[in-house]
């Protein structure tokens, strides 16, 4: 009974109630502070994280077209001897491969020393230097080469020969991307192909990016132009082979 009536009692439980008051209004103004904060994140974002609100993508930049103005002709035929061609293509397109109209010049901007000619009825395609025909790609009875640049893709300072080509194998047509080498003169051929359609090239700040494309015009009679329709990815070299690094997957898919 002496306890209740002590003054200093009462002083201590009055001074407890008032430390546990605060304690719970700061747990409160916490905890709404804390339930404020997720609301607004929550109003700002998507279920995947994404800032639903970001800044449009914009508008694509279209896709310049590649031109070759190929109605010019090597100055005369290839000896049929230094073609490479098996006896049955000789005997079917002697007389066609002996006419210098039935070969276009695709020789790129800035060559020196050399052309690049293509057969229109056969569709092989040759690198012409100091008398020697090599041979451009793989196969026959394609289009050939289609589109071509001057490089220096493995940084040794001579010059090389980006090139994509068209042709034919067991009733079904493919593209695929070719390096040749004035060095070693020879050609190193990409693992990547495509069934159907065309490839182009274009540098890009000293990068090669290679694109889908479509033919325009008459590519059979030397005049066309390519309309890039895909990026596909960049060509590099490593250890004297090219490879495709492929593009990041778009809606469309990573071609195959």
């Amino acid at each position: 009974m002496e306890q209740k009536n002590n003054p200093n009692w009462k002083t201590w439980l009055s001074k407890g109630a008032f430390v546990v008051s605060c304690i719970v209004v700061a747990a409160l103004l916490l905890f709404g502070a804390v339930y404020v904060t997720l609301r607004v994140r929550r109003g700002c974002t998507s279920g995947n994280g994404v800032v639903s609100q970001a800044t449009p993508t914009p508008e694509p930049t279209p896709l310049p077209d590649r031109v070759y103005s190929a109605d010019k002709n090597p100055p005369y035929a290839p000896p049929l001897d230094k073609l490479d061609l098996t006896q049955g293509h000789l005997d079917e397109y002697s007389e066609p491969l002996s006419d210098a109209t039935r070969w276009i010049d695709l020789t790129p901007e800035g060559a020196e020393g050399f052309t690049v000619i293509r057969s229109i009825d056969l569709g092989v395609s040759y690198v012409v230097e100091n008398g020697e025909y090599c041979r451009l790609g793989e196969g026959e009875d394609g289009k050939g080469v289609v589109d071509v640049l001057l490089t220096d893709l493995d940084l040794d300072d001579e010059p090389d020969l980006l090139y994509t080509y068209h042709f034919g194998a067991n009733e079904d047509t493919y593209s695929k991307v070719g390096w040749f080498r004035f060095s070693t003169h020879t050609s190193s051929l990409s693992a990547f192909s495509q069934k159907n359609g065309f490839l182009s090239l274009l540098e890009e700040d000293g990068n090669y990016i290679l694109f889908r494309a479509v033919r325009d015009a008459n590519l059979d009679t030397g005049t066309f132009g390519l309309t890039l329709t895909e990026r596909l990815g960049e060509i590099t070299e490593t250890m004297g082979r090219i490879e495709l690094i492929m593009d990041p997957p778009t809606e469309l898919g990573i071609p195959e």
